[in-house]
């Protein structure tokens, strides 16, 4: 999840910043000191997930701010050292509001109340992804796909009968199938849709009668979003 602390007070803007690089579904793109340029920052950049949004700024307030953003595709988790916004702050849809001085647990408690909400929000709305193949477009549902396979600068879609060669980087696939939490990459050459995942082994998963190796870079991130009792 991208994030962009919106804080003019140096010590709190240390703290988020901390937590943030401590959690491992977390990634700070952007921090900024005011809210005109946190504006700016939105409208620019899309994939900006999670916004902490200080109450208290100068010139135009947290919560002017907080009216113009459209909190149906970023959560925003207020930050203040006051509670007296409350009620005005969830009447905007605002997924969490923490009071200063934050302490950690409570910080990951909203973080994972933001991402279980966006990624379900995500879900809904994109069950499906349109690839160019073979000269046509086609729709694959996120379900029908196994896993995802580097070729160059092509990519292969492997579903359960069909191959899909599509020109595209890894990279751009991924973000392509980040608004759901099912897809990962376990390998430079491997994005698996966990779905569809029968046993992992050692260093490798398998995707029915497909053995996919995990690369060593990508084993501990890949374990850790898994619920493995």
């Amino acid at each position: 999840m991208n994030c962009l602390i919106v804080e003019d007070e140096e010590m709190s803007m240390t703290m988020i910043r901390h937590y943030i690089e401590k959690t491992n579904y977390l990634t700070l793109k952007h921090e900024c000191n005011s809210a005109e340029e946190a504006a700016n920052i939105i409208q620019a950049d899309p994939e900006i997930d999670i916004v902490f949004l200080d109450v208290e700024l100068p010139e135009m307030s947290g919560m002017d701010l907080l009216k113009l953003l459209d909190t149906s595709h970023t959560a925003v988790i207020l930050t203040t050292s006051q509670m007296d916004y409350a009620v005005e702050a969830f009447e905007h849809n605002v997924v969490d509001y923490l009071v200063k001085p934050i302490k950690y647990p409570r910080f990951l408690k909203a973080t994972a109340r933001a991402k279980e909400i966006l990624e379900s929000r995500r879900n809904d709305e994109h069950p499906y992804l349109f690839v160019k193949s073979d000269g046509k477009i086609v729709k694959l549902n996120y379900e029908e796909i196994f896993y995802i396979e580097a070729l160059s600068d092509y990519v292969i879609i492997h579903t359960e009968d069909k191959k899909f060669i599509v020109h595209s980087t890894m990279k751009g696939v991924l973000q392509k199938l980040s608004r759901t939490n099912k897809f990962h990459r376990v390998h430079r050459s491997y994005i698996i849709n966990t779905s569809h995942i029968t046993a992992i082994q050692d260093w490798y998963v398998m995707m029915h009668n497909k053995r996919v190796p995990i690369g060593r870079s990508y084993k501990t991130d890949f374990m850790n979003n898994l619920d493995v009792l």
